[in-house]
């Protein structure tokens, strides 16, 4: 009987100090002026990366063709015109709205595409508030080469927490491959 009278107190102790106290306030969130940049090198796509989507896109290059880095690469073609796909809303990502975007990584073109290019699109609820796309046409000095690419969008209308930001590559229905993209913000 004593075992079980210090068993009962001992659970009541321990009840007692389990945290059932009122809880202090959450800090107020703080504007973050820290450099925010979202890196994949399309490795992990298959994984389901949260805030990445068109996982059908992920391939390996073909037979004799390096990707720029690892494996995997995103192509973009007839049957699917938009690449692997970066989307979240900016509170996910930082709680102060950005001034540009900045999107760089590396494409690989095997024919002559004028409409190829990386698109950003910002969304309130799939209403657009921005759309601007970066042809790049111009960094496409030589064919069946990996070539860098930096596009910079300005953004030219206020933001608000709770608008989505969309970035992906279109192809126009033809053949280009996409890796290592890096996607930055400037406050």
């Amino acid at each position: 009987m004593k075992q079980f009278l210090i068993l009962m107190l001992s659970g009541l102790l321990l009840y007692g100090c389990s945290g059932n106290s009122p809880k202090a306030p959450a800090p107020e969130a703080v504007a973050d002026d820290s450099p925010v940049a979202i890196v994949n090198d399309l490795e992990n796509a298959l994984a389901g990366v949260p805030s990445w989507s068109n996982e059908k896109t992920i391939v390996k290059m073909p037979e004799g063709i390096a990707a720029h880095s690892g494996q995997f690469v995103s192509r973009v073609d007839a049957e699917n015109q938009y690449s692997y796909a970066f989307k979240d809303i900016f509170a996910n990502i930082n709680q102060k709205l950005p001034v540009a975007v900045i999107v760089e990584g590396y494409v690989y073109s095997p024919e002559v595409n004028p409409s190829l290019g990386i698109i950003m699109d910002i969304n309130d609820n799939n209403n657009t508030v921005i759309w601007k796309s970066y042809a790049l046409s111009e960094v496409i000095s030589a064919l069946n080469e990996w070539k860098p690419f930096a596009a910079r969008f300005t953004i030219d209308a206020p933001l608000k927490p709770e608008y989505q930001l969309k970035i992906f590559a279109s192809g126009a229905r033809k053949t280009a491959y996409f890796d290592d993209f890096k996607i930055s913000f400037e406050y």
